[in-house]
């Protein structure tokens, strides 16, 4: 059956109708797409905008660990002084905190630490993310995560910690919160501690004579009611530092709740005029030079005047002494003498060969600049030889003594092991004859002179004292003393120096109101060396040296 005309033109005009309408459809579709495609690309780009560009959005990124190394420290015997632990960090999305009160007040029960309206108000703010604590231990993170408020997470982290603080804490020093070193060892050797795959780094120091030198410290600050005190004991012939103590000390774990002067390295950074331990480098520069001889007489009982004044002996003698007794009875008259006669240029020259005119040459930042008089005249020459009108660090003064007594050789000191890759930068200062003579005069001055306190038996001990007043308004108070022994050891061989300094210590009954050195200083460096003594590789003297003739000295 054929189709009628009409019905053909019909079926043509349904047929044309379908196909328009699946070509909308189709149009209808890719519209769709393309706007569906063009949302997606919005919402890509705005991802990307808010987790790169904002303050706060790469966090939303941040991997769940990030685990920082620094390689650990010990000490010269393996002690472990600082290492890296793992640590979580807390954090807030404010949008996420339903009651930003509530969970301040849940969060301060769990960390007294925290400031509640602090964080309240962070929890409250607008922004994306918020750190609310750092450095938690696995157990605070499970009692924060047990709290069950949403909002709250964490990121895992690595934390530094010092397992034996206050142990040489001036001298290692901290890592602020992001691992930086911030002071001592852990800032000077930043970038060696944060290499990759970095071995741990040994220090020359001792952990055994840091904790006896600092509790002898600490004992003597009290018992003298000092304001704060330091010591440092150095190896002279290898240049390492074996102990820096400054007291007060501080815990480098928290060393934000610290007081500045408790992290004050006092030791390395604090200057002081210390007094007469310079005139065993005052006699030494005049034998050097040919000036003077041991057995040369000086008559120091009778008044001495320079310029327009006259100098003054704590301990008036009643005869001429020898230089070796002008030392050991420590007289300010024979020591101006010498000065006199060395005069400025070479006076100068031989400090700058000690390091006495600059900031000690080690590794640490913590090395201050001494203090020097602009006109140095006559008078200042005189006044310098016995350690008034240069304020110099009791590192720097450790180091010019070592140079004295290690065969007249100045050793570059170092915080770090010696090993055969690193052999210690030196140069000679004075002859191996004058450095001989001069520990043969300091070991008499412990045997029969001033540091009779510091004596200790089987070690040789050498040393001198030192009291100096304090500078106040142009002059010097004759109240506020600082009080130092310079100590050596032993005397057949010397390889130790220790320089115990005390500001401001107090005169006690027992010591008949006297707070010189002789009474404070001088004691604590003979407690100090007969507890390390014994743990020290050749600190104990041989027998036939231990002592000196008395008349072979005169």
């Amino acid at each position: 059956m054929s189709l009628s005309p009409f019905a053909k033109t019909k079926s043509v005009a349904l047929a044309d109708i379908n196909h328009a309408a699946v070509s909308e459809g189709r149009i209808r579709i890719r519209i769709s797409l393309v706007l569906f495609l063009t949302m997606i690309a919005i919402v890509l780009v705005r991802l990307a905008e808010v987790s790169l560009l904002s303050p706060d959005g790469h966090l939303r990124l941040a991997p769940d660990e990030v685990i920082q190394h620094r390689a650990d420290i010990t000490d010269r015997n393996g002690l472990l002084l600082a290492t890296t632990l793992s640590s979580y960090s807390l954090y807030a999305e404010p949008s996420r905190i339903w009651n930003p009160d509530e969970t301040a007040d849940a969060l301060v029960a769990l960390r007294p630490g925290l400031d509640v309206a602090e964080v309240a108000e962070q929890l409250a703010s607008d922004r994306a993310f918020v750190w609310v604590d750092r450095g938690l231990s696995p157990k605070e993170r499970q009692a924060v995560f047990e709290l069950g408020h949403p909002g709250l997470g964490f990121r895992r982290e690595a934390k530094r910690a010092y397992p034996n603080a206050p142990l040489g804490a001036h001298l290692i020093g901290w890592t602020n919160i992001d691992l930086i070193g911030a002071a001592g060892v852990e800032r000077s050797f930043d970038e060696r501690l944060t290499a990759e795959n970095a071995p741990e780094l040994a220090v020359a120091m001792d952990g055994r004579a840091q904790f006896a030198i600092a509790e002898e410290l600490k004992a003597s600050v009290e018992h003298f009611s000092a304001l704060s005190a330091a010591a440092v004991l150095l190896d002279i012939q290898s240049g390492e530092i074996i102990s820096m103590v400054s007291v007060p000390d501080f815990n480098p774990n928290k060393y934000g709740a610290e007081s500045p002067e408790s992290r004050k390295n006092h030791a390395a950074m604090s200057t002081y005029d210390l007094g007469s331990v310079f005139k065993p480098l005052t006699m030494a520069m005049a034998l050097e030079d040919g000036l003077t001889t041991r057995d040369e007489m000086f008559d120091v009982h009778k008044p001495y005047k320079v310029l327009n004044k006259f100098i003054r002996d704590d301990h008036p003698a009643t005869e001429a002494l020898s230089l070796d007794y002008v030392l050991a009875e420590s007289s300010n008259r024979g020591t101006a003498m010498l000065a006199q006669r060395i005069g400025k240029e070479r006076q100068q020259h031989y400090l700058r060969e000690l390091g006495l005119m600059g900031r000690v040459p080690y590794e640490l930042s913590e090395s201050a600049y001494p203090q020097i008089q602009e006109f140095w005249g006559e008078m200042a020459t005189v006044t310098v030889s016995y350690g008034h009108g240069i304020s110099v660090t009791p590192l720097a003064l450790a180091t010019a003594t070592g140079a004295l007594l290690n065969d007249g050789v100045y050793v570059v000191p170092t915080v770090l092991k010696r090993d055969a890759t690193r052999p210690p930068e030196t140069h000679r200062v004075f002859s191996s004859q004058v450095s001989q003579d001069l520990a043969d005069m300091m070991r008499l001055t412990v045997v029969e002179g001033t540091g009779k306190k510091a004596n200790i038996p089987g070690f040789g001990v050498m040393g001198k004292t030192g009291t100096a007043e304090k500078p106040s308004h142009g002059g010097y108070d004759r109240n506020r003393l600082v009080s130092s022994f310079i100590a050596a050891f032993p005397h057949s061989a010397p390889r130790y120096v220790l320089i115990v300094t005390l500001d401001e210590p107090k005169g006690l009954p027992e010591t008949y109101n006297y707070a010189t050195a002789g009474w404070n200083a001088a004691p604590t460096a003979g407690a100090i060396i007969e507890r390390i003594g014994p743990m020290l590789p050749g600190a104990r003297d041989l027998p036939k040296t231990a002592a000196i003739p008395k008349e072979a000295l005169r």
